[in-house]
């Protein structure tokens, strides 16, 4: 298993694409759908209706980046389909939802009191989500082990983030004032969601590289059984023999 060479971020933009039948579907989905919960445009104070579109989104969201996360995880190890990535969200859904809500409710009250309480959140937690759905049993622990063993390749990938969140943030807004139209919500979250996997994927693999014993040794397990070698016999001691006889 080889998990990122010189910089995790170019290796991730990379490998992603091992995963592209489940990435490329979800950004569109999920972008499609974003762009239909927000055609009502319903003003707030009115009725409930903001809330309960802002709820969906939230679960739409929440669907499709596990979906993702599920696929970056596994990119190292070679091509990701469907029944992979499903099969790792099936198995820790209700851990992988219980720690994105808590973090989103976190970053959220953050967000309240200032821009840079919320985004501190996110720069201290890029791993916590894809350890729930690696299965850890203290998902903050294994996100603060994996910075503890690659703190300046995170340190650097956290950099970088803030600057690509920054000129999107500044590019997404210019561009819904001016277009102000669900098509505007539909392009911003289809270029959105294609960055999103790649950065999720880099820190997949810093996240991977970090654990990659307990990957390896399973593996190994499920490699299927072969049958064991004399050490005292060679593939070659056997046609020897059949030559000389």
């Amino acid at each position: 298993m080889t998990t990122y060479g010189v910089s995790a971020i170019a290796s991730g933009f990379v490998r992603m694409w091992r995963g592209w039948t489940v990435i490329v579907p979800v950004v569109i989905v999920n972008a499609l759908l974003l762009a239909l919960l927000i055609w009502p445009d319903p003003i707030p104070g009115q009725s409930a209706l903001p809330i309960v579109l802002a709820l969906l989104d939230a679960v739409v969201f929440l669907i499709a980046y596990g979906l993702i996360s599920a696929t970056a995880l596994h990119v190292a190890d070679g091509k990701v389909g469907w029944p992979q990535a499903l099969a790792v969200l099936r198995g820790n859904a209700a851990r992988y939802a219980i720690w994105a809500v808590g973090l989103a409710v976190v970053a959220i009250i953050g967000r309240a009191f200032y821009t840079l309480p919320g985004l501190l959140v996110l720069a201290l937690t890029p791993f916590l989500l894809l350890a729930a759905l690696d299965g850890q049993a203290n998902p903050l622990a294994a996100n603060f082990r994996t910075i503890g063993r690659r703190f300046w390749r995170w340190l650097v990938t956290v950099v970088i983030a803030g600057l690509v969140l920054a000129i999107g943030s500044i590019s997404s807004g210019l561009f819904t004032f001016f277009t102000r139209t669900p098509l505007a919500t539909l392009v911003v979250w289809l270029v959105a969601g294609l960055v999103l996997a790649w950065f999720t994927t880099a820190w997949a693999l810093i996240y991977r590289s970090a654990h990659a014993e307990p990957h390896e040794a399973q593996a190994q397990a499920q490699e299927p059984d072969r049958a064991p070698v004399p050490a005292d016999v060679t593939p070659d001691a056997g046609n020897g023999e059949a030559e000389a006889g």
